[in-house]
């Protein structure tokens, strides 16, 4: 079947462009141009002046069953996992190659030392003790079908509890062998002065703005590494302050289930000294002032996030920071493909994936017109955006979450001493 969408306002994923109308077939853009585009037999959508984008890409979230069902239902046609368990990543997998969910690429099992950040919620798992393991464990990661590495370190900055972390010496071993193997290498850090030490190492990405301030010495040294930075501004939301239910246009998709689950975790107890996300976006905007690729990642299922509808609020996160609407969705669809090798996806030009998003208003001028979405396509295939809500796939997934918060919880009062 082929597709033609006119009248539209087409932002290619980096500018608007001056095209009215996108022609699709076969999962693909056959051309882009204007309203002379619709060919007899067509059908054909009537974008009515709103914005054609590219399929937005979430560069951070975590998975859970039915999350790429419930990303795409908010536009999100490609999500970037950061440390599933295999198992999870294979249903994942399976679930994507079908019309009615995102597409993922995962890390499956992140490199962390025995016992580190993130064995309260996932263990038991691989771990690495050192240099030596690197190979070993980046090639048991391909085989599981990981698609990028994803390594963690704590450098004993901030915490009320520090956990082991890994060395530089053997993030450094890891980097080497996963380059080696054609991954991108993406480091969890949430210090400033844990990405200086990571910059030699020759990770690729920072996942995670760091929550202190970055030095301008420190901005230029990572603007000069060449390496990129995953936004996750959006784990703001999961505490005192505007959040996801403050969004009718993103509410409304929901539904009660996910939203109950968002009332119930402002609620939750929070530690008695906040984190002060005013200097995670100052370091945003400097980061981006500098050149430094920004990405836009959520941390989804994160408390206050939601795979899918946090991407919205990422891209006001990143719109308050300083950045100008274009440069946002910019950081949501062309730059993440581009770090990350997705040369199929992110911009609107012929041969590329048919991953399209349209939304009612001018989102590169005003960022909350993402929220209004009016239709998705992945592949070509237009989206049903209203089935999630009540579904299989949305029990599934909070039955998920709710074992995995206990689990995190029992952990925490073991660690205090807590009585159960």
């Amino acid at each position: 079947m082929t597709i033609t969408i006119t009248g539209a306002r087409v932002f290619d994923g980096e500018r608007r462009t001056d095209h009215t109308a996108v022609r699709l077939a076969d999962g693909h853009i056959l051309a882009v141009g204007d309203d002379a585009l619709r060919q007899p037999g067509d059908e054909h959508v009537d974008a009515r002046g709103g914005t054609l984008l590219p399929g937005l890409i979430d560069a951070h979230v975590h998975l859970l069953p039915g999350a790429l069902r419930q990303a795409l239902t908010f536009g999100v046609t490609t999500v970037l996992d950061m440390f599933s368990k295999p198992d999870t990543v294979r249903d994942a997998l399976a679930v994507a190659a079908g019309p009615g969910a995102a597409d993922v690429r995962s890390s499956s099992v992140g490199a962390t030392a025995p016992g580190g950040h993130p064995s309260m919620m996932y263990a038991p798992f691989p771990s690495v003790t050192g240099p030596q393991d690197a190979e070993r464990f980046v090639a048991d990661r391909v085989a599981e079908g990981a698609a990028h590495l994803k390594v963690l370190y704590d450098d004993g900055a901030g915490g009320p509890m520090p956990m082991p972390s890994l060395d530089v010496p053997t993030i450094a071993a890891l980097a080497e062998a996963a380059h080696r193997a054609g991954l991108v290498v993406a480091a969890h850090v949430s210090t400033a002065r844990g990405a200086m030490a990571l910059l030699p190492t020759g990770v690729d990405v920072l996942a995670h703005i760091p929550f202190d301030a970055l030095a301008h010495r420190q901005v230029d040294a990572i603007a000069a590494a060449g390496v990129a930075v995953v936004s996750t501004l959006s784990v703001a939301d999961g505490f005192p302050g505007s959040s996801l239910l403050d969004e009718p246009a993103l509410v409304s998709r929901l539904g009660p289930a996910w939203c109950a689950v968002l009332e119930r975790q402002r609620q939750r107890w929070l530690p008695p000294q906040l984190p002060d996300f005013t200097v995670a976006r100052t370091n945003a905007r400097l980061l981006h002032e500098a050149g430094v690729p920004l990405l836009a990642g959520t941390d989804a299922p994160n408390p206050g996030t939601v795979h899918g509808a946090s991407l919205h609020r990422e891209l006001g996160h990143l719109v308050a920071a300083g950045l100008s609407p274009s440069a946002a969705l910019t950081a949501a669809t062309a730059r993440p493909a581009d770090v990350f090798g997705l040369a199929d996806r992110g911009r609107i030009r012929p041969g590329l994936r048919a991953d399209l998003v349209l939304v009612d208003g001018r989102p590169d001028e005003d960022i909350t017109a993402t929220q209004r979405l009016t239709a998705v396509w992945k592949q070509g295939a237009r989206a049903e955006l209203d089935g999630y809500a009540g579904s299989a796939d949305e029990q599934a997934g909070l039955d998920a979450l709710r074992a995995q918060t206990e689990k995190v919880i029992a952990a925490v009062r073991d660690r205090l001493g807590v009585p159960r």
